[in-house]
């Protein structure tokens, strides 16, 4: 499950008069700088007169909003602003849209790291806690650890797949998860770009024990491999913590008396519970010495992927979350239409765009169930697809073969998704928005639009995969702010202090509830 991304935007003020307009310069001529003016009504002939009178060029008509945008020498426009019939004149300031490379986002409710906000974890940093000192681990497939979030605290790792002592993750588009998981445990935060985990001062080490199977088709690998890298982590790294955003359906004597001698060595086996829907927990999550981890959203409902059942301890957010990605392979997307820019997440695989992005006539394709959906718009539109029906793969293949040049598709239940096209090759450019936005697009049909889906080193995904490295990253404040507690101390703490969610106490949606940083840290 996959991603999403918020544009943020730096303003840079111009000055009147300011050299940023020397290009405007010509022999003897004043500099032409960008101003809006806005007047008592909507502009006419009258107001555009006006304007040249005073020097100035109508660059855009914004009678929606009684203005004029306008380029004209600066004290031009301070004679104009003198003008009775004109309300105002301000300087038609310069946006720039800014990828996750260039500025550390700050986490919030409405973007990707909203799991920090939710689980208080910011209100811990802010105490001082922030895993110094902890060896907080993941064992999961390779690894890019060269990644700008994840370098200055990677400490070493093992392969157990390749056998060998460098769990790189190869440059295989397929083996992403593990970079994912990681920058949520302990990304670095102050670093100036992208993202940061739940511990962003403690030591990685970590150990690949999923690879890439070309015959299945999945990440995965044998239960042996995993439990030969988690006792890596735990006997040789000496990890407090152990992160393992993995599981499967059946329990087994040998890994159930492996995770019961981990625990007896002092560390904590954090687990994901499964995203197959089930009343059930998977393994090794659902054995008695591993603490489990279900997903909630950013409202803390109940995400519907997520395993539940007896043996689920807590809950983390799991949706949507921005994390690492090895370096080019995330996405970084938006869709905007007549001035308004929509969240959006690019579907995994899906085409790359330039910063401008692909722009066509904004095209309804309903559920784009075939290849006579997009009712014959002619080629290089931007087809707008409803969820549902079939998969999302068949949905853009169909839209491609009518001459979509993107598309967008938006929920059929309330909120935010992510997805994925399957199998990497030639794809459009193909990203998802909300049921809400997907309203407000369908009312702008033949206008044009534009989809962005730019590379990046960042990703938005869903899973209980990207619930339980919160648990993991939060688990290592605690054996900060706590340095004497075993690990069964750290596990009671973290149920203790979780906020309840479900009905009073215990319960099988939610277990203990959500974790709560503020709450464990607390003396």
């Amino acid at each position: 499950m996959k991603k999403l991304f918020a544009v943020v935007l730096a303003v840079s003020l111009v000055s009147v008069g300011s050299a940023a307009a020397a290009s405007d310069l010509g022999r003897g001529k004043p500099a032409q700088e960008r101003f809006l003016v806005g007047f008592a009504g909507a502009p006419g002939a009258s107001e555009r007169a006006l304007v040249a009178r005073n020097g100035g060029e109508v660059v855009h008509d914004l009678s929606n909003i009684d203005a004029l945008a306008v380029r004209m020498p600066a004290q031009a426009a301070a004679g104009l602003a003198r003008n009775p019939s004109v309300s105002y004149v301000e300087a038609d300031e310069v946006r720039t849209a800014m990828s996750l490379a260039d500025a550390e986002l700050a986490p919030a409710l409405d973007n990707g790291l909203y799991g920090l906000v939710t689980t208080r974890t910011t209100s811990a940093h802010s105490a001082g806690w922030s895993g110094l000192g902890v060896r907080a681990c993941v064992a999961d497939s390779g690894i890019d650890y060269s990644h700008p979030d994840i370098a200055p605290n990677y400490k070493g790792g093992i392969d157990e797949v390749s056998n060998d002592f460098d769990p790189t993750w190869g440059g295989d588009v397929n083996e992403t998860h593990g970079t994912h998981v990681a920058g949520t445990v302990l990304g670095v935060q102050g670093n100036g770009q992208g993202v940061y985990g739940a511990a962003p001062r403690a030591d990685l080490y970590y150990a690949r024990v999923l690879g890439y199977n070309r015959v299945t088709g999945n990440v995965s690998g044998s239960s042996s491999d995993i439990m030969a890298g988690v006792r890596w982590l735990v006997e040789t790294a000496k990890c407090k913590v152990v992160n393992m955003s993995l599981g499967g359906g059946r329990a087994m004597k040998s890994e159930q008396r492996f995770y019961a001698d981990m625990d007896n060595k002092g560390a904590l086996i954090v687990a994901a519970s499964g995203n197959d829907s089930a009343k059930a927990v998977s393994y090794p999550a659902a054995y008695s010495t591993v603490l489990s981890v279900g997903a909630v959203d950013v409202n803390n409902q109940h995400a519907s992927f997520s395993n539940t059942g007896t043996g689920l301890d807590m809950s983390a957010p799991g949706v949507l979350v921005l994390s690492s990605y090895p370096v080019g392979t995330g996405s970084e997307s938006r869709v905007t239409q007549g001035g308004t820019s929509y969240r959006s997440s690019g579907l995994e695989y899906a085409g790359k765009t330039s910063a401008s992005g692909v722009s066509g006539t904004l095209v309804n394709c309903g559920l784009a169930d075939s290849t006579t959906s997009c009712g014959g718009a002619a080629p290089g539109f931007v087809a707008l697809i409803q969820r549902g029906t079939i998969s999302f793969a068949d949905k853009v293949k169909n839209a491609t073969a009518q001459g979509a040049a993107a598309a967008i598709l938006y929920n059929n239940a309330p909120g935010e998704f992510a997805g994925t096209l399957g199998t990497s090759g030639t794809w459009i450019p193909a990203v998802s928005v909300s049921d809400t936005s997907g309203s407000s697009l369908k009312n702008a049909l033949g206008a044009t639009a534009t989809v962005v889906n730019m590379a990046s080193n960042w990703e938005h995904s869903d899973g209980t995969s990207m619930a339980t490295p919160h648990v993991s990253g939060i688990a290592a404040l605690v054996f900060q702010s706590h340095p004497s507690w075993t690990d069964d101390q750290v596990e009671d703490r973290l149920k203790a202090s979780a906020q309840n969610l479900g009905v009073a106490g215990y319960d099988t949606t939610f277990g203990y509830g959500l974790v709560d940083a503020q709450a464990a840290t607390a003396p």
